[in-house]
């Protein structure tokens, strides 16, 4: 089942997503835009919808997690704070043969069988007092030196053949279907941008019913919007910021797109992490919605 509370935070996501379309301010819409791109990157972890909630909730949340888990860390909510809607699954765990009749239960974030959601709360750091929270053991250098080795490496892991050449038409990079281009006289920091925004075509549009089905527009939004996020999560700040004006978008459009952004942000984060020192879960998986 999905709850009440859950459909009015549906509902609220919908809005939010018409209203950004609509909205004839290319300043304002640009700036809100970047807000859940910001907000996809610090919590790459989580579903979109829930990406979305905790950037309309609390636009400088920085690290959330539930009540429980504050505690485990030895840090504890401040009483009167309120805590950040999200959705959690509904898990149904059947009972076990030698358990007695009437013991099926509803829980969340359990093997099972998702029936719906409903909504739990996390709170930001800002929230809590407690122990300190240790630091990122990593810190990704202007140059990005270190960064890119892990950039080419995700390559390999997504079966992409990389090769840095001479671009002669003035591009920086060309996907080219199981195969990018990457102009070898760019930068350290441009190359990993660039393969990047490759990647996330490569990911995303080079099967041909995706490519038929979708604009360039909409493919140019979703691989710079893919960039954007990972660079973000690394501390990179990366050429100047896009405006969503520049791309013809409709609710629909930019809703499919949204879920595009962050499930291949995600796939390109965790491979690039995969041989970076360990950093914290900020997450709390037992809240977390497919």
């Amino acid at each position: 089942m999905t709850t009440d509370k859950a459909r009015e935070l549906a509902q609220q996501i919908e809005t939010s997503v018409s209203t950004l379309a609509a909205e004839t301010d290319a300043a304002r819409r640009s700036d809100v835009f970047l807000g859940w791109l910001n907000a996809m990157a610090q919590f790459h972890n989580y579903s979109w919808n829930n990406q979305l909630l905790i950037a309309m909730q609390c636009p400088t949340a920085t690290r959330v997690a539930g009540f429980n888990t504050w505690r485990k860390m030895n840090r504890f909510v401040r009483k009167g704070e309120k805590g950040i809607a999200i959705f959690a699954p509904c898990i149904y765990k059947p009972k076990k043969r030698d358990e007695p009749e009437g013991n099926d239960e509803h829980q969340t974030g359990t093997a099972g069988t998702l029936r719906g959601f409903k909504v739990a709360h996390v709170f930001d750091v800002s929230a809590t007092d407690g122990e300190p929270l240790p630091s990122l053991p990593w810190k990704v250098k202007d140059d990005c030196a270190e960064l890119l080795p892990n950039v080419e490496q995700a390559c390999h892991e997504l079966g992409i053949e990389l090769e840095y050449t001479t671009i002669t038409d003035g591009a920086e990079g060309l996907s080219l279907g199981g195969k990018i281009q990457i102009n070898q006289a760019l930068s350290n920091s441009d190359r990993v941008a660039v393969i990047i925004h490759e990647q996330a075509h490569e990911i995303l549009h080079k099967q041909a019913e995706i490519w038929k089905n979708t604009t360039r527009q909409q493919r140019e939004l979703e691989a710079e919007s893919t960039s954007f996020v990972v660079l973000s999560h690394f501390g990179i700040q990366h050429g100047s910021p896009f405006y969503l004006a520049t791309y013809e978008v409709t609710p629909e459009m930019l809703t499919q797109s949204l879920a595009t952004i962050s499930g291949a942000a995600k796939r390109i984060i965790e491979l690039i992490e995969r041989d970076l020192p360990a950093v914290m879960n900020e997450d709390t998986p037992e809240l977390l919605a497919s």
